[in-house]
């Protein structure tokens, strides 16, 4: 299960990499670049927390059904 969340974070900051240098690349203003990577990043930030929520709702859904056996 450890092993699980290393991969993901690293597939999720592989994106964020990835999509950042494609953005880097491309022939833009530099405002309109920083306003575009800081929309992305905040986009994957919000989706991890959604993830993140899910799980922990997950977790203390199982614990509850741990402790009334």
């Amino acid at each position: 299960m450890k092993n699980t969340g290393i991969v993901i974070a690293s597939l999720v900051g592989g994106m964020i990499i990835g999509s950042a240098l494609t953005m880097l690349f491309t022939p833009q203003s530099g405002a309109e670049l920083r306003k575009q990577i800081k929309d992305l990043i905040g986009d994957e930030v919000d989706k991890v927390r959604e993830k993140v929520d899910e799980v922990r709702g997950k977790v203390e859904e199982a614990r509850c059904k741990c402790e009334e056996k």
